[in-house]
């Protein structure tokens, strides 16, 4: 038995699914302006390389990395978050990940 859902694109007709396609298209690629994204970024988001606003991003970067002590990052893990050779967190890690 056929699925008569009018929801179901399958059912609609080929013109009706182009439309509304290009609607979804429209909605997220088209329209944007130059001042629809903020200063310093790109329209994807993105930092345009070397303004304002990315220096400023990796200037706080860089002081939450500067607060940050060789012993405030969690016990089996390096400090820039990767696991330890052989830590019993690595080791728990693998076998969540294996389980599945």
């Amino acid at each position: 038995m056929a699925d008569t859902n009018p929801a179901n694109f399958a059912n609609r007709p080929t013109e009706e699914v182009r439309e509304i396609a290009a609607k979804g298209g429209h909605a997220s690629h088209g329209g944007q302006t130059e001042e629809s994204h903020p200063p310093g970024r790109n329209p994807d988001g993105t930092f345009v390389k070397g303004s304002e606003a990315a220096k400023e991003a990796g200037h706080k970067g860089g002081l939450t990395t500067a607060e940050l002590t060789d012993d405030s990052h969690l016990a089996g893990r390096n400090p820039d978050g990767t696991f330890t050779k052989g830590s019993e967190a690595a080791k728990e890690a693998g076998h969540k990940g294996g389980i599945q």
